[in-house]
């Protein structure tokens, strides 16, 4: 019964502060709210990974669908999404349905650490992780050897994730709030997994002050929505980002040809 009150909070919570996305998202000074922060992020993406009607695209912790089928909407590129929650890869179909794009693509359950299982030998030129790789980096080599049969050769991946910057002692709150046995891995040694399993990163960026500004707005609508911050804990990481303690990142590499099986 708690996790079911949980969870429906939870629910709302992520709702009301920015609709189907499930992210924190890219503000700049136009950006007024969380959900359009994330429609920002949408068009930076496309951009930034060069997206077109000819890309495959596969989102990894895929959440509700959001930026996928957004994506799919504006390029006409195919795509999968798979994430673990039935509740999501049900939304994220909904969505696409929609939208007219159920012929593009479709969302599945599945693991990202089992990802044969799902994708069978289906590869893509791009790859998106966003906000969902911290709960395996006690994995992530592990994560990114059972990604690279699914991957074209020279593959974009992007990544939006967290890093500590401080002991694990001093963010052992954060891991908590997240609700993962995972330990958190600090910047250097995260790049570095991601170059040695044969990925050349083309950009690293620091953007704790955005992941500053998106966590304080869901703590803001926390705050107008329920009285228990024992639970809703999203105040444990905005201080943490405020303290540069957790940093969120941005990383953007492409699978070395050599790498590609």
């Amino acid at each position: 019964a708690v996790n079911e009150v949980y969870e429906s909070v939870f629910t709302k919570l992520w709702r009301e502060s920015c609709g189907d996305y499930l992210n924190f998202g890219m503000f700049t000074d136009e950006c007024k709210t969380l959900t359009e922060a994330n429609d920002h992020m949408v068009d930076w993406i496309i951009k930034e990974l060069n997206i077109t009607k000819e890309s495959s695209l596969l989102d990894i912790g895929c959440g509700r669908g959001k930026y996928t089928v957004e994506i799919a909407k504006k390029t006409g590129c195919s795509f999968k999404g798979i994430d673990i929650v039935e509740e999501f890869v049900a939304t994220g179909n909904k969505l696409a349905r929609e939208e007219g794009l159920s012929e593009q693509g479709d969302f599945v359950v599945g693991n990202m650490l089992a990802l044969a299982g799902t994708l069978e030998e289906r590869r893509f030129s791009h790859v998106m992780a966003l906000g969902c790789l911290f709960y395996v980096h006690d994995k992530m080599a592990e994560f990114l050897k059972n990604l690279i049969p699914h991957c074209d050769e020279e593959a974009v991946l992007l990544i939006h994730d967290f890093s500590r910057n401080a002991p694990l002692e001093e963010v052992s709150d954060v891991m908590k709030h997240w609700r993962t046995t995972a330990d958190t891995l600090e910047t250097e040694d995260y790049l570095q997994i991601v170059k040695s399993s044969g990925f050349d990163v083309e950009l690293h960026s620091d953007d704790t002050h955005m992941g500053l500004k998106s966590c304080q707005w869901v703590v803001d609508v926390a705050a107008r929505i329920t009285d228990d911050t024992n639970t809703f804990t999203f105040w444990v990481l905005r201080d943490a980002l405020e303290a540069r303690r957790i940093l969120h990142n941005t990383v953007i590499a492409r699978l070395e040809p050599s790498t590609a099986s």
